[in-house]
Formats: structure tokens, C-alpha cells, sequence
């Protein structure tokens, strides 16, 4: 019979993460800012074939010093076949062209320190590989919480292709150069902070900005306390699509599990590697080959086991997939797609803890509508109520026929289930699936997408919370622990839904912007800039109701009380302005809203319980 001390020595999960001290001499996941490798792939432009790219990771709250790192020869898919790994620089099946890294180094505490790749000081990344490892490297005690930085110069021929992995934040001091050889980029390593070269560093805060090559894992090993490191599962949500690259925080984090995870509350800060990306779902995570291949990163991960003694880098695994898994039919939901890969990760981790973060739901913002018209009068009628609209307020009318009745009105409420605008005039009725968006005014006009229907009620109907009460329950073994997301978004009036404008801070303008209505500008001075972060969409409507719309921007930057867009605009917009922010991002019709905005992200990052980190511990 196996006593405890020869139980522990088996299962590494026994003794890990319990807060009573860990092993210096196992390697762990420890770096903020890591991320799996996936998006659009980089072209090589002729004159920077050679490039740097320097990024900075955040280390944890307790002493590390023996490091590895890893550079991929592969990215993963988004969107509808995420997170398969069939992002290569040829053609699947047929290897296309290898990545030549030319030199790695770490610069921390201000000192450069060379990586080594078997020994030599550079290495050839080979398509559709998994990629290769630095060796370990010994360094002098990294202080806890510090700042390192990654630099990888790397090359190609011009117009071959290199894999995404990182977006830059230049806020941070990350950089991306480009030069026609290798040597033209050594210069930098005396000026790390000149400015990243120009024709590489577009679109900077965007969802459009290229991503450049560097190290997707990093383990460390150090003077790990035992607290919880986790291996992190996540989609869209978890791996930060709603963000972008100078929203950043201090430690480079993106969305709301990143920032969550890597706050200083409960158990403090929980190192975590996040080997998901947007799109990805549980029916394909870890399993598939060819040219449905998701297995690459799971194989990565063995081969840290390897050098790590048979000893896993995490000690508990967070699951946050279940957004993107959808289907009419439940059982298919929860069985053949989100419980698939639960067992699949058992299977991988024997005896592993799962911990389960149920989703966030998915609502729209549009109704439809029939018009009618008189002249230039024309009557919408809702079939369901009006929901909240109201007389004064601005409302987006599309997809009608003849399209003089389409574009943004001030309407007039004319009954319980009217109201009127005034537009050019057209023949009536009209025709067409016709739609009005409010933008996420009020909460109660959104709509519950396709099975998301709330609250659950056995239908399938109800898929996304029947899962979140199938997770709650731990039902069929799908977790060992939840942590409910659910009242840390959902209106504070309506359930089931995100809360609406009229819900969340708001601010006001303290100087006019726009002289004549032709001039354009593309700033603005706010009351409060507290509220807003780089690439979140404003809406700035007319005061002091602040209902009718005047204006839908995008933030581009903020200093001080100014914020400045990423366009422009002529509008006059007077002191007293209202500026509003909307929960989540106006996606594609039917299903509007799914990704949350800054303002929900902070409210969910405040909103559930660091105490919540204790159900992490084994």
C-alpha cells in the first residue's frame, strides 16, 4: 500500500500549490504577456528581411533565475477552425520556408544575457515543426515583479513568410526594427528605446496590427513559493480579441482573465500560460492531425515535462472555453464539444484540477422592424414593444427598401409599439428584413442570441446557460471547481444581458470640439478620461439627455483630459456633450454582443473575487 510521502512522489499536483513552498529546482510557467502563436502571418518587406523584435514579460512575485524559451515553427488558426495550427509559412502537408534566428538575448536588471540553442548562438526554425528551445540559461537572481525584456533577431528572403505571435505595445518600451541585414539591428541593443522602424510599426492599437515573432512559451525556475500556476484553456475572451496592443497595463496584460489572474489580491498573482487564442473551441483543442492539427502546443508541453523531470510547469488547469462552442442541439454542446476536450486534459494531466470559468452570454441590439410612410414621415412598428426607445433618442434603421428609409434618426415614440422619423420619403410600405440598432442604449432592448436565451430552462434553446448551470453543478466531471463570471457583467436591471449605456459612467465635454461642422479635428476634452482606454469605441451624444447621437468614435489615445481618435470628425460638439461607452463592441448582426469593452472588462476584473483564486489550490 502506497504511503503518503510515496503518493506525493507521484503525483506531482499533491504537494503543488498549496502555499506552503514549492521545488527551485522545477521549471514554471512565470511570465505575463505569453502567448500561443496564431493570426495573420508576416510578410518579409525587401530592406528589413532582418528584423528585432523586443518584447517585455512581467515575472512573478517571488525570485526566478533558470530559464527556457521557445520559438515556434508553426501559429495557430482564429476564428471557425481555431485553434488548429495550420498556420505554416508554406503550404500544409508541403514545408515552406524556414525562420533563421540570428541571435536571443534577455536583458534583465540593464544587462544582456545570450540564449543558446543546443550551443550555438543561432538556430533555423523549420516550417510545420513544433519549433526548438533555448537552452536553459542561469542568470543572477531576477528580482520578484521585475520587468525582462526578449529580443529575437531573426531573417528571411524577401516576400517569405513569418509566424504571428505578438502585437507591440510601444507604450511598454516594446519594439519592432527592420534593417537589410543583421548587423544594421545591433545598434539597437545600445538604444533599446529608439523608435521601431516605421514601415513595421503601423496600425499600432488596432485589431490590423502585424504580429511579430518571438518566444510563445517560457518556464523559469526560482524561488516558487508552491502559490497556483496555471495552465490556462481560453478563446476569444480569454485571449484578449477585445483588445489591442497599447491598451495594455503595466505588465502587458490584455482582457479581463489576463488582468484577473495577474492582480495582486487573495492569493496574489497567479503565473498562468494561456495556450488558447480568439476563436477557439473545446471540440478542437488538443486533438486533430494533418490538416486539422491542434496538438502542436500539447506536444510543446510534453517536452517541458521531459526536461522537467516527468514534473508538470502548472499546477492547476483553467478552463474558459465554452463561448465559442455552440450547437442547436445540446448534447452536442456540452458532450461532444466542451466535455471532448475536459477528458481529453484528464487523460493528458492525470489527477490534474479543473477549474472552470462558465461564459459570459451573447445578445444583439437590433429588432426588426416594418416601415411605412407618409411624404417624408415615416412609421416603424416593432411587433414585441419598443423596449426602451424613447422620443429624442438616436436610432441606426438598415437593410430597408427603397434605402432613402435607411441610416441614423432622431425618432419620436408615437405609441407602445411606434414611432416616427423624418427621412427624404420613398415608396411605401418598405420591403426587406428591416433592423433598428440602438447601439446598447438601454439594456432592455437586447435580444438573446441563438441558444443563449436566458434563463435556462432544459431547451436547447437555452444552450450557453444550461452550460454555465451544467459547470456551476460540476455536472459529468466537466470541472473540480467554477468560478461564476455572471454578476460580476449582467445589467444591473435585466438579466441575462449586458448592461446598457445608460447604465455605465459616463463623462462630458469641458470644451467645444468642431468650429463650423466642415472643419474637422479628432480630439476632444473630457470631465473624466478614467473611463476610457485606447481602441474602446465612444458613442457622444447631444446633452444633457445624452440620447440623441452625435457621433461614434474610436479612442486612439489619451493624455491627460484629451482623447484623441483614430479618425476624425466635423461635428460641433458643445461643452456639456455627453461621451458614453458602450458594454461590448457592435458586432455582426444576429449576435451583437460578445466581447466586452473596457468598461465591462475592469467591472468583471472588480467584479469577481479574488478570494475566488483560494479554489485553485490543490
Amino acid at each position: 500500500m502506497m504511503n503518503a510521502i510515496s503518493l506525493a512522489l507521484t503525483n506531482p499536483m499533491l504537494n503543488a500549490g498549496s502555499g506552503s513552498g514549492g521545488d527551485p529546482d522545477r521549471f514554471m510557467f512565470f511570465a505575463t504577456r505569453n502567448r500561443a502563436a496564431s493570426g495573420n502571418i508576416v510578410t518579409a518587406l525587401a530592406g528589413t528581411e532582418y528584423v528585432c523584435c523586443k518584447i517585455i514579460v512581467n515575472t512573478p512575485q517571488y525570485v526566478t533565475r533558470t530559464f527556457r524559451f521557445h520559438l515556434p515553427g508553426f501559429a495557430s488558426t482564429e476564428g471557425g477552425n481555431s485553434p488548429q495550427e495550420t498556420i505554416v509559412t508554406g503550404t500544409i502537408r508541403a514545408p515552406g520556408n524556414s525562420v533563421i534566428v540570428d541571435a536571443m538575448y534577455v536583458r534583465a536588471g540593464g544587462v544582456f544575457y545570450d540564449c543558446s540553442f543546443g550551443g550555438s548562438p543561432s538556430v533555423t526554425i523549420a516550417d510545420q515543426t513544433n519549433g526548438t528551445w533555448t537552452d536553459a540559461m542561469s542568470l543572477p537572481d531576477v528580482p520578484a515583479e521585475s520587468a525582462m525584456e526578449i529580443w529575437v533577431f531573426y531573417h528571411t528572403a524577401t516576400g517569405e513568410k513569418i509566424w504571428p505571435v505578438y502585437r507591440i505595445q510601444k507604450h511598454r518600451g516594446e519594439r519592432i526594427w527592420g534593417a537589410a541585414d543583421h548587423a544594421s539591428l545591433l545598434p539597437f541593443m545600445s538604444d533599446p528605446l529608439a523608435d521601431s522602424t516605421a514601415v513595421l510599426d503601423t496600425a499600432y492599437g488596432t485589431q490590423n496590427q502585424p504580429q511579430y515573432y518571438n518566444c510563445d512559451f517560457m518556464v523559469a525556475k526560482g524561488d516558487w513559493d508552491g502559490r497556483p500556476v496555471a495552465l490556462a484553456f481560453v478563446d476569444s475572451l480569454g485571449e484578449s480579441r477585445q483588445e489591442f496592443s497599447s491598451a495594455a497595463d503595466d505588465r502587458g496584460n490584455l482582457g479581463w482573465f489576463r488582468r484577473w489572474l495577474d492582480m495582486d489580491g487573495g492569493l496574489g498573482r497567479i503565473p498562468f500560460h494561456m495556450v488558447g487564442m480568439p476563436g477557439c473551441g473545446s471540440v478542437r483543442e488538443y486533438t486533430g492531425t494533418g490538416a486539422a492539427i491542434a496538438t502542436r502546443r500539447r506536444d510543446i508541453i510534453r517536452e517541458i515535462i521531459a526536461f522537467n523531470g516527468g514534473q508538470w510547469p502548472f499546477t492547476v488547469v483553467l478552463n474558459q472555453l465554452g463561448q465559442n462552442d455552440t450547437s442547436t442541439s445540446y448534447n452536442t454542446w456540452f458532450n461532444t464539444n466542451y466535455r471532448s476536450n475536459v477528458l481529453r486534459v484528464r487523460a493528458e494531466y492525470p489527477g490534474c484540477k479543473i477549474v472552470a470559468f462558465p461564459p459570459l452570454g451573447r445578445t444583439t441590439v437590433t429588432r426588426n422592424i416594418t416601415l411605412t410612410s407618409v411624404g417624408t414621415t415615416a412609421t416603424a412598428t416593432m411587433a414585441t414593444g419598443l423596449n426602451g426607445l424613447e422620443t429624442g433618442q438616436t436610432v441606426s434603421i438598415s437593410n430597408a427598401t427603397p434605402t432613402a428609409y435607411n441610416g441614423s434618426y432622431v425618432i419620436t415614440v408615437t405609441g407602445a409599439n411606434t414611432f416616427t422619423y423624418t427621412f427624404a420619403g420613398g415608396t411605401s410600405p418598405a420591403t426587406g428584413t428591416i433592423t433598428v440598432n440602438e447601439q446598447g442604449l438601454h439594456a432592455g432592448y437586447q435580444v438573446f442570441g441563438a441558444n443563449n436565451t436566458w434563463p435556462a430552462d432544459g431547451t436547447d434553446a437555452s444552450g450557453k446557460w444550461r452550460l454555465r448551470d451544467d459547470i456551476l453543478a460540476q455536472t459529468s466531471g466537466c470541472c473540480d471547481a467554477a468560478i461564476d463570471t455572471y454578476a460580476a457583467w449582467v445589467s444591473p436591471s435585466v438579466a441575462g444581458v449586458w448592461p446598457g449605456m445608460l447604465e455605465l459612467p459616463s463623462t462630458t465635454l469641458t470644451a467645444q470640439s468642431g468650429t463650423d461642422g466642415i472643419a474637422t479635428y479628432n480630439t476632444i476634452t473630457v470631465a473624466d478620461p478614467s473611463i476610457f482606454r485606447p481602441e474602446q469605441n465612444i458613442h457622444i451624444y447631444s446633452g444633457p439627455a445624452g440620447i440623441a447621437r452625435l457621433s461614434t468614435q474610436v479612442v486612439g489615445s489619451i493624455s491627460g483630459n484629451v482623447i484623441t481618435y483614430q479618425g476624425v470628425s466635423a461635428v460641433v460638439l458643445p461643452i456639456g456633450t455627453v461621451v458614453r461607452v458602450a458594454a461590448s463592441i457592435g458586432e455582426l448582426s444576429p449576435v451583437s454582443f460578445v466581447h466586452p469593452q473596457a468598461v465591462i472588462i475592469d467591472r468583471i476584473v472588480a467584479g469577481i473575487s479574488q478570494s475566488e483564486k483560494s479554489k485553485f489550490v490543490v
